[in-house]
């Protein structure tokens, strides 16, 4: 099984999917990164290999993007075996003022009241994908930014059929609240 977390910009995706991998052999990676404090830490895209790519979709079971870069790869996603797909959506005014809060100085002037509320819908990814609803799990923004993960990581581990390991995805959390 592949799966896909697909997000918008400031929404938590890669929190997300660092959560999800969590385990023994990577656990303190993760520690690390969380609290690592650099000031002058390029954005996400900036660094190289950051951004979705057809190499990184074949090589990896766990991939994540936000809606462009999956559409850019779509037949190869299409034509992939099982799939699941995580969308962390901004479905309420509560989710868009959240990020809009991590914009910051980007001042992108309502950004998310716009198209970027329907491009995290699952009826997107069952008709461009082709992906059964049932593989199609979506958490909204709101549930992520709070402080008790516990529902969420709950629910995420019920969808995969997997054994998350919810003490450490939650002292992350934890830590990755205080960042943000």
């Amino acid at each position: 099984m592949k799966l896909i977390i697909c997000f918008p910009p400031f929404a938590g995706g890669n929190h997300v999917k660092n959560m999800i991998q969590v385990n023994e052999e990577n656990f303190e990676k993760y520690v690390q990164l969380y609290t690592d404090k650099a000031p002058s830490q390029p954005g996400v895209h900036m660094r190289p290999g950051a951004n979705l790519t057809k190499e990184k979709f074949h090589k990896n079971n766990i991939v994540h993007g936000h809606f462009g870069e999956v559409m850019s790869i779509r037949n190869d996603i299409t034509n992939s075996g099982y799939k699941k797909w995580l969308l962390i959506s901004p479905d309420t005014h509560e989710c868009r003022s959240i990020i809009s809060k991590r914009f910051g100085e980007l001042d992108l002037d309502s950004y998310y009241d716009h198209e970027q509320v329907f491009l995290y819908e699952p009826h997107l990814y069952h008709n461009y994908f082709g992906s059964k609803m049932k593989d199609i799990m979506n958490v909204s923004i709101y549930e992520l930014f709070s402080d008790n993960i516990n529902s969420v990581l709950d629910r995420i581990d019920f969808f995969l059929s997997s054994n998350i390991d919810k003490e450490k995805a939650k002292y992350l959390h934890k830590i990755w609240r205080e960042k943000v």
